[in-house]
């Protein structure tokens, strides 16, 4: 009974640590979500611009290449990636259904604004996301120790 003490112990600081590393996992992956609909925004006013691409042909090799999931197979019901915020999704899906609606020119324009929103998102969580990745492990560190401590 002794022993299993100290082991419960050494399990709950380690346990700290995986939801400590977790959590920062879960900011890079925000971070990494926001880059590519940034970049899926670039490539797709690329698109129109130059090539005057179809858009439901687009979202099918897109989807088919996971870049970009759909509801429907058209590119006005794209999903946003889940690991968004409500804000951003809400921005992501306002986006995508107005796509097809207007000329092309126009189109640009109304991709480079939401560029730019998704540009500003970046680095609003970019600047928390320092601060949050570094002491996330210690924060599950610190919390596993003291639950292990008062184990002990």
């Amino acid at each position: 009974m002794n022993a299993l003490r100290p082991a419960g112990a050494v399990g709950f600081v380690l346990c700290g640590w995986c939801a400590g590393d977790a959590a920062r996992l879960h900011t890079q992956e925000h971070l990494e979500a926001l880059e590519a609909v940034r970049a899926l925004l670039e490539e797709l006013e690329q698109e129109i611009t130059f090539r005057r691409a179809d858009l439901n042909a687009l979202a099918r090799r897109w989807a088919a290449e996971q870049r970009l999931q759909t509801g429907q197979g058209t590119l006005q019901s794209a999903l946003p990636p889940p690991c968004l915020t409500r804000q951003e999704a809400a921005c992501f899906r306002e986006c995508f259904a107005g796509l097809g609606r207007a000329e092309a020119e126009q189109e640009c324009q109304r991709l480079a604004l939401y560029r730019e929103r998704f540009a500003g998102y970046w680095h609003q969580s970019q600047q928390t996301a320092q601060e949050q990745m570094t002491l996330a492990r210690r924060l599950g560190l610190a919390a596993g120790l003291a639950v292990g401590i008062l184990l002990l």
